[in-house]
């Protein structure tokens, strides 16, 4: 086994020699003593509102759905992509995950899984909106409402699907739980 150091690995020189002691610690206890909390306090307190406010987005998304899942089924087969028993199992599976979603991101618990659920959710949805205009279909996208004959605005849909993936990602690389090595 060879041994490293700084002139066989010299990448390493210019990150420092804790990142290397943190990468080569033996056990997790001694790499937690050289980890601390994200240091800025504006961009925790930010990110707890911003964790807040798309948690409460997705929360009350997924309720009209849970409360009429008929509804959302028709809206799911104006995409003209699943069969009528994956769309049921979608009109009836994917709202609670966008609220189990948003009880995390609200609550604080797992925000990391959730905002990384909520990220692929937006990436997915984005592109079945992009897809569904390609293809000429001018359909309800489902996100807020269940009218399923309403008009819909593509640009606008797919607008907001970035700034929510967007809102996402900072949840996911902000997030309280995530943890930086110190420099002493």
């Amino acid at each position: 086994m060879a041994t490293h150091s700084r002139e066989t690995m010299p990448g390493l020189v210019e990150f420092g020699s804790h990142v290397y002691y943190w990468l080569m610690a033996s056990s997790i206890t001694d790499r937690d003593e050289h980890v601390r909390p994200c240091p800025s306090p504006v961009v925790r307190n930010v990110t707890w509102v911003v964790r807040i406010l798309l948690g409460s987005v997705f929360l009350f998304s997924s309720a009209g759905k849970i409360a009429d899942p008929a509804a959302f089924a028709a809206i799911v087969n104006n995409y003209q992509l699943l069969s009528p028993e994956l769309v049921l199992a979608t009109a009836v599976v994917l709202p609670w995950i966008e609220a189990l979603c948003g009880l995390a991101l609200v609550f604080g618990r797992f925000e990391n899984g959730a905002a990384l659920l909520v990220c692929l959710m937006m990436v997915v949805f984005t592109g079945l909106i992009l897809y569904s205009g390609y293809r000429g279909l001018n359909i309800a996208c489902g996100c807020f409402s269940l009218a399923a004959k309403a008009p819909s605005n593509i640009a606008v849909n797919t607008l907001r699907n970035l700034f929510i993936l967007g809102v996402g990602v900072w949840v996911l690389f902000f997030s309280r739980r995530r943890t930086t090595t110190s420099v002493r």
